[in-house]
């Protein structure tokens, strides 16, 4: 459904306007994160403006190619509200926590900017959601909040199930199954189990 144009939005979008100008990423974020019910509309106008900006030669030689790609998609999927976003995250960061971390932010503020139960986004955390259930849009989502790409998002993902250490005094059977680690399950079983509010739930599964 095409999100009215309303004052606030309107307000919104020239507010990013100004934080993109300024390189002020903080700020984009502090925006997406902070007015949840606009999300998606904003996602759509970022995604059109990142679809549409003209750069230069010499930043054409300097972009990723996973942010060429990243244009490419958006502008085929008709500027879809979803979008992989162009920043890296800090080198250092090689998990869900240490990205969250990086945006100051703890798990209550992610997972409500994400429209997400903490138990939810804990499972995230715990690479305990299995990546091949997320959708492309949903991984899209995801990946634009903390303004990483996709192919990142999801290498972080794969990245937090913990590496596990085994007691030499546990019996065969105790080690198999602490070497399983955390029982992977499906994004949308997560949901349907977690405690979000029925709107949380339509958010999400009907991307």
């Amino acid at each position: 459904m095409q999100e009215t144009n309303t004052p606030e939005l309107q307000r919104l979008k020239m507010a990013w306007l100004a934080a993109k100008e300024a390189n002020d990423t903080q700020a984009q974020l502090e925006l997406l994160r902070d007015h949840p019910e606009q999300q998606t509309a904003l996602i759509d106008f970022i995604a059109a403006y990142h679809a549409t900006a003209v750069a230069s030669a010499e930043e054409q030689e300097i972009l990723l190619p996973v942010t060429l790609r990243a244009l490419q998609t958006a502008v085929q999927r008709v500027f879809s509200p979803q979008v992989q976003a162009v920043q890296t995250p800090q080198a250092t960061v090689t998990t869900l926590v240490e990205l969250r971390k990086s945006r100051n932010l703890n798990k209550v503020e992610a997972a409500r900017s994400l429209r997400l139960s903490v138990e939810v986004w804990s499972k995230f955390e715990a690479g305990a959601i299995e990546l091949i259930s997320l959708s492309q849009r949903q991984l899209d989502h995801l990946a634009l909040f903390f303004q990483v790409s996709v192919e990142q998002f999801s290498t972080l993902l794969t990245n937090s199930q913990p590496a596990l250490t085994l007691n030499r005094r546990q019996t065969r059977d105790a080690a198999q199954q602490q070497q399983q680690g955390p029982r992977k399950q499906s994004f949308a079983e997560a949901v349907k189990h977690s405690t979000m509010s029925k709107e949380d739930k339509k958010f999400w599964s009907e991307m």
